[in-house]
């Protein structure tokens, strides 16, 4: 799945960057990211409702529990749709605003409205998502998400050709749409027909999960809101050109390696929730996943790193190959990410969505002083050297976490093995320069 999303990935910015050039990359960053800022309106569900689902199917032997099983899985369902349709609301009128923040006018407020038909569907999407990692359905939720961006590159493309600058919101929304339509045709269906409940019942049914989701929320909402200062300010400072520049960049360090770490942790995340009584087996979990993750980054990113003027021209083009040391910078913080983002699951999977948000908190204020910083010392080297150092950062705070929260240890054997995963790198990084 993740292999199809890359290549779909590749295919859709080769044709935005081709055709639309450095402008065109960086106005459709400057919609992603707002798009991303407002589907913080669903309360994270697609992450909150795993949790749930995985421990009603943990005990879904007998009847009854088959019962709350498919109470949990509507109640999810619900919510999504119910959340979609404040998302919606709240995109329709906050459009004005980011209209005149970005851009200094109201002439792209109609855009911005656009993308409540993609909020909406997005919501609902994550709902059936959520249901799929949480039943263990990974072949369905794989298969759905393949087929959908898939289908949703299928239309992007003549939307781009045609319609060139136009195209960037319809194409936003094309793929929310074709999204929800594999969703749809591949979800999990209810036995006989759900039994309609009160909203009374439904809160609190659900309050737990969207506690949770709340705090993860809040999150989401200030890493959303920072990301989208920073993509200002870089407008601001350095123009479009510069926003598209760094967006191509950050898509191949982030985007395309983070893949790795969606494939690897979506079936870990559901592992953890169902072993919520064994804390034990949790931190055992977290160790081999740990491991996993340094054995198959580490020697990627050996192989990235010499390649990456050959890869900013293959996924772009040449207009772009001002980013490699942004890319050259950046990439050994990818593999400092791989500690952090296991404890963070182990914290979601715990419930304990105070620490999470705490921890986020810092980490995102941290990332924006970082980032701003750097870019004015480095440019975009600079701005390179902040996401690693800023990932470093990160994994000693959740690591201190880990140690005095969970009482976790990291074994002298696996700490050595990751050590030497990041000198590895690093130095290959700076033979690069």
């Amino acid at each position: 799945m993740q292999a199809l999303n890359i290549l779909c990935g590749i295919v859709r910015v080769k044709c935005v960057a081709l055709l639309l050039g450095t402008a065109g990359v960086g106005l459709f960053a400057i919609f992603n990211s707002a798009q991303m800022l407002l589907a913080t309106t669903q309360l994270n569900l697609r992450s909150s409702a795993v949790r749930d689902i995985a421990k009603a199917n943990s005990h879904s032997s007998s009847s009854s529990s088959t019962r709350q099983l498919d109470e949990a899985i509507g109640n999810v369902r619900r919510w999504g749709w119910l959340l979609g349709w404040i998302g919606t609301a709240v995109t329709l009128i906050s459009a004005p605003l980011f209209s005149l923040y970005t851009f200094g006018d109201l002439s792209s407020t109609p855009e911005f409205m656009l993308l409540a038909i993609a909020i909406l569907l997005m919501a609902a999407s994550a709902g059936e998502q959520a249901i799929m990692q949480g039943t263990d359905r990974l072949k369905h939720l794989a298969a759905s998400s393949a087929w959908g961006m898939a289908a949703g590159l299928a239309v992007s493309i003549p939307l781009i050709y045609f319609l060139r600058m136009r195209s960037i919101v319809p194409v936003v929304i094309s793929y929310a749409i074709t999204q929800y339509i594999a969703i749809l045709c591949l979800r999990r269906r209810p036995a006989k027909p759900a039994v309609p409940i009160s909203l009374r019942r439904l809160w609190q049914q659900g309050s737990p999960m969207l506690r949770l989701g709340s705090y993860m929320t809040i999150a989401a909402i200030l890493k959303e809101v920072i990301n989208y200062v920073f993509i200002a300010f870089l407008n601001w400072s350095g123009g479009t050109d510069e926003v598209g520049i760094y967006q191509s960049g950050y898509t191949i360090v982030v985007r395309y390696m983070g893949v790795i770490f969606t494939a690897v942790t979506i079936e870990f995340y559901t592992r953890l929730a169902s072993l919520n009584a064994y804390p034990s087996r949790q931190i055992t979990a977290l160790r081999h996943e740990l491991f996993i993750l340094t054995c198959i980054i580490t020697p990627l990113l050996i192989m990235i790193l010499p390649l990456s003027p050959f890869a900013v021209r293959l996924l772009y083009s040449s207009e772009f190959t001002g980013v490699t040391p942004y890319m050259t910078c950046a990439l050994p913080g990818m593999l400092l990410h791989a500690l952090p983002i296991c404890i963070s699951y182990l914290i979601l999977a715990r419930g304990d969505g105070r620490i999470y948000v705490t921890v986020e908190a810092l980490h995102s204020l941290l990332s924006l002083a970082l980032s701003i910083t750097g870019y004015r010392l480095g440019g975009l080297a600079g701005l390179g050297a902040a996401f690693t150092a800023d990932n470093a950062a990160y994994a000693v705070i959740m690591l201190w976490v880990f140690m005095r929260r969970y009482r976790g240890t990291i074994p002298s054997r696996l700490a050595a093995i990751y050590l030497l995963s990041i000198t590895a790198v690093s130095l290959t990084a700076a033979a690069c320069m």
